[in-house]
């Protein structure tokens, strides 16, 4: 067996669980026995004693997949790839290129690690703190790399020599570059089911290192022919379709139908998300839905299942790495839609049973617990869930549920990263803006996301339960939520296709780290800043610790000394862990301790809006809530806040509740928001 192979398969592989629940069968069964443990039901091979375990190799198991249905052949294999890694359970923190490449290179082979990157923005330190809160590290590293490194070279063909570089010391150092690597696991039996496109001058390249190097796929590199808006043009959709094709084609692997050895494409591009083909409003295609097929736009045989990660270089970094190291346990489902035919086909009752049965326990939000004022009370804190399912109507800004609309920047904030398939029309029309349904919950830490750029019609969404199901079975993600051998569509998935429910892998607790370059522990640097008094820091590095209580108790404390001044940084550092924790009251007087920039920070934003909004019906200091949004309202929905309190507001006074749209005129500056503004006029003045 190739050495490269060897290295790949760890000591003891913990092998899915390929009957029940994957329903394989007995032959595979047997061939799938977890090594120490006996198989009564097996019959001895040659040279082995009854009730002698037989240890299973991988390619073994590859090769008992291509019995199954070809529809789940890539989750299975995608599967076991990501069983075989070797976890360290450390997470390393970079704050540039260099350094993330340097990291990446200290993989050895299946033995991984976590990597993140921290921009200093309040963003990518939350997107952190979710990973942390999930992953559950023992240590957590700052990393630069050494001196000795290469920089991140400024021309396009360095940099892709570069990663080519990286992605052969990770995979397997011996091995003279990354398609030697590929070569001798192929030879062996060992085809990782999908394929990587990124271009190394866009922001997501990032990304496209980590998936080729974390499930050991083939990388091919592009000129990205677009940007995120406007929609790609056919012809521009054709080119990464051409592209694809052409990876494929070059690995001289099987990719021309499902089932076959290629099954998945990701797209590590800020390009486009839909596709404009033709003059009609409604002429729009899912990018993701159409590159993985032949044809003029994608009116062919599909042969892959498409996703794609943009965003910047820490975003597109969180990504990758939750879907390569985090398995969900537990599921949010809020379910708008009512009992009667066809909706109830998409029973979230039903996709809650199903994931009971799987171990992932779901918090069930049905009649008569789905209504607008229920959403919206969930928004005091934080959802904890791995898994997320939503059925409404509405549009790309708007979810109806019983009782009313609701904004999508009004999408509860989430404690940890999460999966989201959402029944909706619309949510992924304009998945860079955070004020749409689709990019308030990327913007939340959703790090996979099945959408909508365009209006489907229902029967378009496979049903909720049976993305269950399917997830269950084994199947990765891009196939799952995708009804088989539909036509091209406007469903398109954000994120890595080749995600599956099985485990990440086996947590190796004496790992130590190569790492090329001086490291920081984080508990070291705590105790650094706390004995100089440095609170603000001392409190983001709590939050990074996922020691949230820690940094709500630091920043109550200072709160509450009349002697320590609450500057705007340790406002800043303190306002999400006092959220989580809670401490509504406090994150007001945290926010109001900002200067204006801070407060136009859309975490911090949020943070209060969500504070405020509870407190209007509990605090004892009411005059106080309602003074501070007044004034303050989040920048990606001024009018719609404003809107909000002027409708409290006018129980007492419709003049005041006037007043305080009327203010935000001097701040408007678009037509489209002064048209907003009228109408919410309008309402104020004329409501009952």
């Amino acid at each position: 067996m190739p050495r490269s192979v060897q290295s790949l398969m760890p000591p003891s592989l913990a092998v899915l669980c390929l009957t029940g629940l994957l329903g394989i069968g007995p032959a595979i069964a047997d061939a799938a026995a977890q090594p120490g443990q006996s198989n009564p039901s097996s019959p001895a091979t040659p040279g082995q004693t009854p009730g002698q375990t037989r240890s299973v190799t991988l390619p073994e198991l590859f090769a008992q997949i291509g019995r199954v249905e070809p529809i789940r052949r890539a989750g299975l294999r995608a599967g076991l790839l990501r069983q075989a890694q070797q976890i360290a359970p450390t997470v390393v923190i970079v704050s540039d290129a260099r350094s993330f490449l340097a990291a990446i290179t200290a993989w050895e082979g299946p033995r991984r690690f976590p990597v993140l990157w921290d921009d200093g923005t309040i963003t990518s330190r939350e997107n952190i703190a979710r990973f942390v809160r999930a992953f559950e590290p023992d240590t957590i590293l700052r990393f630069r790399a050494g001196d000795e490194t290469p920089a991140w070279p400024s021309a396009r063909v360095d940099r892709e020599a570069m990663v080519l570089s990286v992605l052969a010391k990770a995979s397997d150092e011996r091995m003279p570059d990354f398609d030697s690597f590929l070569r001798d696991l192929r030879a062996a039996g060992v085809v990782s089911p999908g394929i990587v496109l990124t271009d190394v001058d866009d922001t997501a390249w990032p990304a496209a290192v980590a998936l080729a190097a974390g499930r050991s796929q083939a990388i091919g590199f592009i000129q990205n022919p677009s940007t995120l808006n406007p929609p790609l043009t056919p012809d521009q959709a054709d080119l990464l379709e051409e592209a694809a094709q052409r990876v494929a084609t070059i690995t001289g692997l099987a990719w021309q139908g499902i089932g076959d050895d290629i099954d998945a494409v990701t797209l590590c591009l800020n390009t486009g998300t839909r596709i404009k083909t033709g003059e009609g409003p409604r002429d729009i295609l899912s990018t993701t839905d159409r590159v993985g097929r032949t044809g003029t736009n994608g009116t062919g045989r599909r042969w892959a299942h498409t996703g794609q990660i943009f965003g910047s270089s820490p975003q597109a970094v969180y990504r990758a790495m939750c879907a390569l190291f985090l398995t969900p346990n537990d599921a949010f489902i809020f379910d708008g839609y009512d009992s009667t035919q066809p909706w109830v086909q998409y029973s979230g009752s039903e996709a809650a049973d199903v994931l009971r049965a799987m171990n992932i326990e779901p918090q069930l939000h049905a009649q008569p617990r789905n209504t607008t004022g229920h959403w919206l009370a969930l928004g005091a804190r934080p959802i904890r869930a791995g898994l997320i399912f939503i059925n409404s109507h509405g549009g790309q800004s708007v979810l109806n549920f019983p009782g009313g609309t609701v904004r999508g920047t009004d999408a509860p904030l989430l404690d940890r990263p999460a999966i989201a398939h959402v029944v909706h029309s619309f949510s992924l029309q304009n998945a860079p803006n955070r004020g749409t349904v689709g990019g308030a919950l990327l913007d939340r830490g959703v790090y996979a996301l099945l959408g909508s750029t365009d209006e489907p019609f229902l029967q378009a969404f496979m049903p909720t339960p049976m993305v269950a199901r399917r997830l269950g079975a084994g199947m990765n993600l891009g196939a799952a939520v995708r009804i088989d051998d539909a036509p091209v569509w406007k469903l398109t998935l954000l994120g890595d296709p080749l995600i599956t429910l099985g485990p990440a892998g086996t947590r190796v607790e004496d790992a130590e780290l190569k790492l090329p370059g001086p490291t920081t522990a984080l508990d070291a640097q705590l105790k650094s800043v706390l004995g100089q008094r440095e609170l603000a820091q001392a409190a983001q590095i709590l939050t990074l610790l996922g020691r949230d209580r820690d940094a709500a108790r630091l920043a109550g404390a200072a709160i509450a000394d009349p002697n320590t001044s609450i500057t705007p940084d340790l406002a800043a550092a303190s306002i999400p862990a006092l959220f989580r924790e809670g401490e509504h009251e406090h994150v007001l007087t945290a926010y109001a301790n900002l200067t204006d920039e801070l407060r136009a920070d859309p975490v911090l934003a949020d943070c209060f809006w969500f504070s405020a909004r509870f407190l209007l019906g509990s605090s004892r200091d009411l005059q106080r809530v309602e003074s501070l949004m007044r004034v303050f309202q989040r920048p990606s929905s001024r009018v719609a806040d404003a809107e909000e309190i002027a409708m409290h507001l006018r129980r007492r006074s419709v003049e005041e509740a006037v007043l305080v749209l009327e203010s935000l005129r001097p701040k408007i500056t678009q037509d489209w928001e002064f048209r907003l503004l009228e109408a919410a006029l309008q309402r104020v003045r004329s409501t009952p």
